[in-house]
């Protein structure tokens, strides 16, 4: 072919060869574009969900301390009485409510009622429990100190520098309830200026079941603003304003390990009237911004406010920390499809070049069989026309017309026989009966049938194989095949004049290996290449140059049946020049020797 139709050429076959890098660059760019976006995405996402959650978190707080405040307002209002100035008739205005209320689903919720007033210049505490019909003097315990120092002041005196809350229905923990104000007369500047206020002449604390609430009154309304425990993603706690300790955790795990904040924070109970809590415009109510939030700066509490605090979290830690971990499962599925989509569009490339190239080899080995073939069976068709056209007739031409016949059917036979050795391989329909064999006899006769190649090729021979090696496990045509291809292998590229050596022994420190090594003094084998010879169809460099006869097919037949016997093949570098060819074979056991 003329050079420049070479040039032309060689694009055209490069082409195809760079089209699947193509297209693996195309694809890689592609899913890059994917995973970038799935990331984008993932994090929008997240952050929505994030904003959902949160907002869920504070509409179940709203209706929790909203819930709450509607129980206590319910039970101030059971217990409000404006029965006049007398302290006899408000005794008996609040017994009355007491039993009545007694009557009620939720009476459990009340243990008792105290009764603090000014009687005949003293300061004096009363109380009653169910079942009683009177009030009884009761000693002044140190909590309600305040109420106390309160009520001995004149009734002009504010309510507001007593130090005590008396705001009605505000809730006081020591003892557990609720105060309501009993107001005297009004007392100020004269009547119409419009100035003049109500005084305070006592208060009525309304006593509250500890363990009613706390086993009953909060779990319900939790359940109610939250749902079931066990299928909610939030922890609900509520804690003490003054130190943070727990009053009620609906889960154990609200306040363990350190957990003294949560993702939302709601004063309880929360605030009635204008600008409070639960009032128009205030924290938690309509209109008004959400409760206080963990990540926020938190305002002062008004010196109204509750005595409580919600706390609800959610059940993983925080909002940052759930979505942050579904944000990671997402991520990892995403980037999981994107990378099994890339490794199977890899899997398919690399496919496609395989079997481009075992095409490329399987074309490559009809055409070296054809040759091959074309070789002998020129010969012996021109033999057999001179010999037909009586143009031979001497009786010492003839004979040696009849052994190139002979020795070209041989090498024919040889090569069909070769190539149906593959066929079986590769199929695996070929059986191997094993049995015990001596080395020494079978390699004297494999070298006996080469040992006019070896002749005629001008290669001196070493033969090193004791006759005290143990035998093998295997089958004799199967290695007998395999040692005439390592021979043929290395009469081909050992160079003429030059040497062949064959040498067993046994695999120290067991000897339960024998090792037969075929050496040669050829250009011998370069690193790279020591594992391709073993591949079907491969030729080497060398042989390509010196035009060597053969289709590849040789090496790759003694790594199949040496594997097949459970042995190894390998090529190893000879000092001095030249290739070894290296065949581990495991040696027979006693009991099969014997």
């Amino acid at each position: 072919m003329p050079a420049a139709a070479a040039d032309r050429l060689a694009p055209m076959a490069t082409s195809p060869d760079r089209a699947p890098w193509l297209v693996i660059a195309v694809l890689t760019l592609l899913l890059g574009v994917l995973g970038f976006l799935q990331y984008r995405w993932t994090h929008e996402i997240g952050r929505a969900a994030a904003e959902r959650r949160q907002a869920d978190l504070e509409r179940a707080a709203r209706r929790f301390a909203a819930a709450l405040d509607r129980e206590l307002g319910q039970t101030a209002i059971a217990f409000f009485t404006d029965a006049g100035p007398s302290l006899a008739d408000r005794r008996a205005v609040l017994i009355e409510r007491f039993e009545d209320f007694h009557t009620r689903e939720t009476g459990g919720l009340v243990r008792g009622l105290l009764l603090a007033s000014r009687d005949h210049g003293r300061v004096v505490l009363e109380e009653t429990r169910p079942g009683d019909d009177a009030f009884h003097e009761i000693p002044w315990p140190e909590e309600l100190r305040g109420l106390a120092e309160r009520l001995a002041l004149s009734p002009d005196v504010p309510p507001s520098g007593s130090g005590f809350q008396f705001r009605p229905g505000a809730l006081i923990e020591k003892p557990l309830g609720l105060v309501l104000p009993l107001f005297g007369p009004t007392v100020g500047p004269p009547p119409g200026s419009g100035r003049g206020r109500l005084s305070i002449s006592g208060a009525a604390i309304v006593e509250f079941d500890d363990a009613y609430v706390k086993d009953r009154l909060l779990p319900r309304i939790a359940e109610a603003s939250f749902g079931p425990s066990a299928a909610s993603p939030f922890v609900v706690a509520i804690l003490r304003r003054s130190d943070r300790s727990t009053v009620y955790a609906r889960e154990a795990e609200a306040t363990s390990g350190g957990h003294r904040s949560g993702d939302v924070e709601l004063g309880l109970p929360i605030r009635r009237g204008p600008g409070g809590p639960g009032g128009p415009g205030g924290p938690g109510g309509p209109g008004g911004p959400p409760p206080n939030r963990r990540d926020g700066p938190r305002p002062p509490p008004p010196d109204d406010e509750g005595p409580w605090l919600l706390v609800a979290r959610h059940r993983e830690g925080s909002f940052e920390a759930a979505v942050a971990s579904v944000q990671r499962r997402n991520l990892a599925t995403g980037f999981g499809v994107l990378a099994l989509l890339g490794a199977t569009a890899l899997f398919l490339v690399a496919s496609a070049q395989r079997a481009r190239r075992l095409a490329r080899q399987q074309l490559e080995f009809v055409t070296g069989v054809t040759h091959e073939l074309n070789t002998p069976l020129a010969a012996i068709r021109s033999a057999g026309q001179n010999l037909a056209a009586g143009i031979v007739t001497e009786p010492g031409q003839v004979r040696r017309y009849g052994d190139l016949i002979e020795k070209e059917g041989g090498r024919l036979t040889a090569l069909v026989a070769q190539v149906l050795d593959f066929a079986g391989i590769e199929s695996q329909s070929r059986a191997y009966a094993m049995e015990p064999l001596a080395l020494g006899p079978l390699v004297e006769e494999v070298l006996r049938e080469h040992a006019l190649v070896l002749q005629q090729a001008g290669l001196e021979l070493e033969q090193d194989v004791p006759e005290t090696l143990p035998p093998v496990r295997g089958d004799a045509a199967a290695l007998k095949r395999v040692l005439a291809n390592l021979i043929g292998n290395a009469v081909k590229f050992a160079g003429s004049g030059g040497s062949l050596a064959v040498r067993a022994s046994a695999r120290p420190p067991d000897g339960k290996a024998l090792v037969l090594r075929v050496e040669d003094r050829g250009p011998g084998i370069a690193r790279e290449e020591r594992e391709r010879v073993f591949e079907p169809f491969y030729r080497g460099p060398e042989a390509e140059r010196n035009r060597a006869p053969g289709s590849g097919l040789g090496l790759s037949l003694v790594r199949h049946v040496v594997r097949a016997h459970g042995g190894s093949v390998r090529v190893e570098a000879r000092d001095g020049g030249g290739a070894a060819l290296v065949v581990e074979l495991p040696a027979a056991s006693e009991d099969e020797a014997a």
